[in-house]
């Protein structure tokens, strides 16, 4: 059943990137055998990610597949969504930069990416549909969804462009793993040997961050300096009677960002803004507030 799974994404990725006959032309023709390996590469990171969900994520999987009870609304209070919505917007990017080497029509290869990134995360939800403590969600869905669209907002959109969404991760409290462990000692199975970090909501935050200096038309901000919102989950929760994560509660920050094209302007060579591009989707230490549930001040906060 695993192996038809992953027939079944792997089915959906090749065909809709497989679009070399009818895109080409005569001179990107002669690029045939790159354009296959940029193919292969992107069919090859997509399945490497599917096994590691698969084997890592997804290895206890036992049960008939089932929609979400509720417990998707408070096990990580929505924090999760966030994170779905981040990784729609980065399969979409990622998608897009193997199409356009190809895809000479620049809205279809943005239009083609979002549906990319959108029929990842509903294949994730069906992977979810078989999972113990959770099921298919549309919440999560249409979050990474909203994601996917979000990303052809950007490259279709001026305005969506003055716009970024980020991540930081800084692993400053052990609640869940200790919540998993405890989880496993109640029900007999062995202790957990691996931290997955992508499931540590509390050590996560997103964030939004605004280019000040565009929205504002205020020539005397630096062009390298943002204002971002964060959003994220304490360490407060515990293991309910059906022994899913429940309370806590959600923090919101207010932090200086960067915009690390801007900050590096520089160095333009095409291998340097790629890679700037990808460092832009990390939010890095910065002076913070938070401000909900308590005050607090951060000299660096990541």
């Amino acid at each position: 059943m695993k192996n038809q799974r992953l027939c079944f994404l792997l089915a959906i990725i090749v065909s809709t990137l497989n679009l070399k006959a009818q895109n080409t032309n005569d001179t990107l023709g002669e690029n045939k055998s790159y354009n296959n390996f940029r193919i292969g590469v992107a069919t090859g990171v997509l399945a490497g990610s599917y096994y590691y969900l698969e084997n890592i994520w997804w290895k206890d999987n036992h049960r008939n597949f089932h929609f979400d009870g509720g417990a998707d609304l408070t096990y990580a209070l929505n924090v999760d969504k966030a994170a779905h919505f981040m990784g729609g917007m980065l399969v979409s990017e990622f998608a897009y930069e193997q199409l356009r080497s190809f895809q000479k029509n620049k809205k279809k290869a943005i239009w083609q990416s979002a549906g990319i990134g959108f029929l990842t995360q509903f294949a994730i939800e069906i992977k979810d549909g078989y999972a113990p403590y959770w099921g298919f969600s549309f919440g999560d869905l249409l979050s990474g969804g909203a994601g996917s669209l979000f990303f052809a907002g950007k490259k279709l959109s001026s305005s969506l462009k003055m716009v970024e969404m980020k991540f930081s991760y800084w692993r400053h409290s052990d609640s869940y793993f200790d919540l998993e462990t405890q989880r496993n000692l109640k029900t007999g199975e062995p202790r957990p040997n691996e931290y997955l970090w992508h499931e540590d909501y509390p050590n996560q935050t997103y964030w939004i961050s605004f280019n000040i200096k565009e929205l504002t038309e205020n020539e005397d901000w630096p062009d390298y300096l943002n204002i971002a919102i964060g959003f994220g989950l304490d360490d407060k929760q515990e293991l309910n009677n059906n022994l899913t994560k429940t309370g806590g509660s959600n923090e919101l920050y207010l932090a200086i960002d960067y915009n690390v094209p801007k900050l590096f302007k520089r160095y333009n060579t095409t291998r340097a803004r790629k890679i700037k591009k990808w460092l832009n989707y990390f939010k890095f230490p910065a002076p913070t507030i938070q401000v909900y549930p308590t005050i607090k001040i951060f000299p660096f906060f990541l």
